[in-house]
C-alpha cells in the first residue's frame, strides 16, 4: 500500500481543461491524505487478502480529515456535518454543525453560525457575521456593520469599525462598546456598560463615555491621589472643589470655593449642599451695589417674604390672623362672620347657640374625625386575611400585624378594611393619613411594608394611593410615627375603596392608631365617633334586655 498511486486521464478538450486541472489537484491532495491514514492502520489488518475490511477501514479514517467540494467550479467546502453544513459562494468554508457560509471567502465554523458577508468569519455558538469583512465569536454574538467585530455573550456590533465586547453590549458606528448592558451606542468612541438584564427584562446603563471631542464622563465618583491633584483640592466625591484650604469635604456638598490661607487655616469662600443651600462666608451684591439687606416687615410681608393672605405683620414683629376667613360663612351665626375680630366679648359668646358653635368648630379644615372603622383592629370587624393578627403591646394598647415568609411574587394586600366614613369628594379638598408603625425584627423585612388609603374612580378605573412606606432601613423593633397629606386635583375621584397593610414580599410589620382625617394636618389619634355610638347602643339593648328579665322575674 506504500505505492499506492491515483491518477485521472479523460478526454481534456479546451471547455473542460480547467475544471480537470482541478480535480487533478484535488485527487492529488487526496492521494498523500490517505498515504498518511495508512500509516496509523493496524499492519494486521492491512494485509487481508480481500481488501473490503481494509477500505472500510480507511474511508471511516479519513472520514472527519477531508472536506468535501460541494460545487468544484467555485471551490465551497464543507467539513463535518456534510448534510446540514452549507459552503456556496466562491472559496466559501463550513464546518463544524450546522454552519452556513453563503458569501464569497466566508468562513462558517463551530454550532449554527452564519457568515452571509464578503470575506466575514463567524465562529463559537449561535453566532452570526453579516457585515463585509465581519467578526462575530462566541456566544450569540452579531457583527452586522462593516470591518465590525462582536465577542464576548450576545453582544452586537451594528455599525462600521465598530467593536463591541463582554455582556449585551451594543456598538453603533466607530464605537468601542465593553462592559455589559450600556446604553449609549453612537456618537462616542468609548462605551463601558454597568447595566443588567435577563432573558425577560433589561435596564441599560453607563458607568463611562468617551466621545470624539475628549469629553469624558463617569457615573461615579472619580478619585485621584497624585501630587498635582492633592495640590488642586481635587479628591472628588461627586461634587466640585475650587480654589485651595477648603473646609467642606462632606459628601453632601456639591459645589465648595475654598479660601483658606493654609492648611492649618481652612476656610469656605462658598459652599452648595445637596438640599439645595447656599452658604457665603461675605455679603450678597448684585449690580455692584452693596450688601443685600432684607426689608422691614410691612401689614403684607415679613422681612420681604410675603405671608399669604388674612394674615398680617406689624413692623415689630407681631402676626394677626383672620381665623373667621377660614370659616365657611354657610355654616355659622352672624356673630361670628366679622371680618377682623381677633378677640370676641362675653356678650358675643353667650349669644352662640350650641349649633353654632358646632357648626363654627366642623368648618375648621384642620381634620380630627377618624373616618376609619376599627382603627386598631379590636374588634377585627372588617380587616380581612388569615395574616392579619390581633396582639397587644401598641401605642394604644392593642395593634395590628402583618406577616409574610417564603413569598417570591408581585406585591399584594392583606387586611382590608373597607368599613369607612367618607362619602363627599372634591376637587382641592385635603385628606391626611397617619400611623404608628413598628417593623418586627423575629421575621426580616425583605423590601417594604405600607399603610395605605385607596382611592378610585366611580368606574375604578383611576386609582391613586395615599401610602405611610417603611423600608428594609427602618429602626427595628421601635414604634415610629409617620404621616402624609393628599389633595384631591381630579374630579374623577369618587371613592375611598379601603384602607390596608400590605408588604411587598416577605417580613412582618405593625401598625396602631391608625387615622385617616380630613385636613393637612394630622391630629391625635382618636376611634370613630361611630365606634362610641354602636358600643353605647349594644350596652344600652343589654341594659334594657336585663331590665325586662328583672321586672318579669327571671333571672338576671
Amino acid at each position: 500500500m506504500d505505492n499506492l498511486n491515483i491518477s485521472f486521464a479523460p478526454d481534456k478538450s479546451a471547455e473542460d481543461k480547467g475544471r480537470i486541472n482541478a480535480v487533478e489537484d484535488y485527487l492529488s491532495l487526496l492521494t498523500e491524505r490517505i498515504k498518511f491514514c495508512l500509516n496509523g492502520i493496524d499492519e494486521n489488518i492491512a494485509q487481508k487478502s480481500d481488501g473490503e475490511e481494509e477500505k472500510q477501514l480507511i474511508y471511516s479514517t479519513i472520514a472527519d480529515e477531508v472536506g468535501q467540494f460541494t460545487n468544484t467550479d467555485r471551490n465551497c467546502e464543507v467539513f463535518n456535518d456534510y448534510e446540514n453544513n452549507v459552503a456556496s459562494a466562491y472559496y466559501s468554508h463550513a464546518e463544524g454543525y450546522m454552519t452556513t457560509a453563503s458569501a464569497p471567502y466566508s468562513h462558517a465554523e463551530g454550532s449554527n453560525t452564519v457568515a452571509s458577508n464578503l470575506s466575514c468569519h463567524a465562529e463559537g455558538s449561535g453566532t452570526t457575521a453579516s457585515g463585509n469583512c465581519s467578526h462575530a465569536e462566541n456566544m450569540g454574538c452579531i457583527a452586522s456593520g462593516s470591518n465590525s467585530h462582536a465577542e464576548g455573550y450576545h453582544t452586537i456590533a451594528r455599525g462600521e469599525h465598530s467593536h463591541a465586547s463582554g455582556n449585551h453590549t451594543i456598538a453603533g458606528v466607530e464605537v468601542f462598546a465593553l462592559g455589559r448592558y450600556n446604553k449609549k451606542a453612537e456618537d462616542v468612541a468609548l462605551v463601558v456598560g454597568n447595566g443588567w438584564g435577563n432573558d425577560s427584562y433589561e435596564y441599560r446603563s453607563d458607568a463611562l463615555t468617551l466621545d470624539y471631542s475628549g469629553n469624558l464622563k463617569l457615573a461615579g465618583n472619580l478619585t485621584a491621589n497624585s501630587p498635582g491633584w492633592d495640590y488642586l483640592g481635587a479628591e472628588i466625591h461627586g461634587a466640585v472643589r475650587f480654589g485651595n484650604n477648603w473646609t467642606s469635604d462632606s459628601t453632601s456638598i456639591l459645589l465648595a470655593v475654598g479660601n483658606g490661607a493654609d492648611s492649618k487655616n481652612l476656610r469656605d469662600a462658598l459652599t452648595l449642599d445637596s438640599d439645595g443651600n447656599l452658604h457665603i462666608s461675605g455679603k450678597f451684591t448684585a449690580g455692584g451695589g452693596v450688601g443685600y439687606v432684607l426689608p422691614s416687615a410691612t401689614a403684607d410681608t415679613l422681612g420681604g417674604v410675603m405671608i399669604g393672605d388674612n394674615i398680617s405683620v406689624t413692623a415689630d414683629g407681631v402676626i394677626s390672623v383672620n381665623l373667621s376667613a377660614y370659616l365657611k360663612a354657610d355654616e355659622i351665626s352672624d356673630w361670628a362672620k366679622a371680618e377682623s375680630k381677633p378677640v370676641y366679648t362675653a356678650e358675643e359668646v353667650g349669644a352662640a347657640t350650641a349649633a353654632d358653635i358646632t357648626a363654627a368648630v366642623n368648618a375648621v379644615e384642620i381634620g380630627g374625625r377618624n373616618l376609619l372603622y376599627d382603627s386598631t383592629g379590636n374588634i377585627k370587624n372588617g380587616w380581612s386575611g388569615n395574616t392579619i393578627i390581633t396582639v397587644d403591646g401598641g401605642i394604644s394598647g392593642n395593634s395590628l400585624a402583618i406577616s409574610r415568609t417564603g413569598y417570591s411574587g408581585n406585591a399584594r394586600y392583606f387586611g382590608t378594611n373597607k368599613r369607612h366614613f367618607l362619602t363627599d369628594f372634591n376637587v382641592g379638598t385635603s385628606y391626611t393619613l397617619s400611623a404608628w408603625i413598628k417593623v418586627r425584627s423575629d421575621v426580616g423585612l425583605d423590601a417594604s411594608g405600607y399603610v395605605m388609603a385607596r382611592f378610585r374612580s366611580a368606574d375604578d378605573k383611576k386609582l391613586y394611593a395615599l401610602s405611610l412606606t417603611v423600608g428594609v432601613d427602618t429602626v427595628k423593633d421601635k414604634w415610629l410615627y409617620y404621616e402624609k397629606t393628599w389633595t384631591i386635583n381630579d374630579s374623577d375621584i369618587a371613592k375611598l375603596e379601603c384602607v390596608a397593610l400590605a408588604l411587598d414580599k416577605n417580613g412582618m410589620i405593625e401598625a396602631c392608631n391608625i387615622k385617616l382625617e380630613k385636613g393637612t394636618k394630622a391630629t391625635d389619634w382618636s376611634p370613630a365617633v361611630e365606634e362610641d355610638t354602636e358600643r353605647i347602643a349594644s350596652l344600652e339593648a343589654r341594659v334594657a334586655a336585663l331590665e325586662a328579665v328583672a321586672v318579669s322575674g327571671g333571672e338576671v
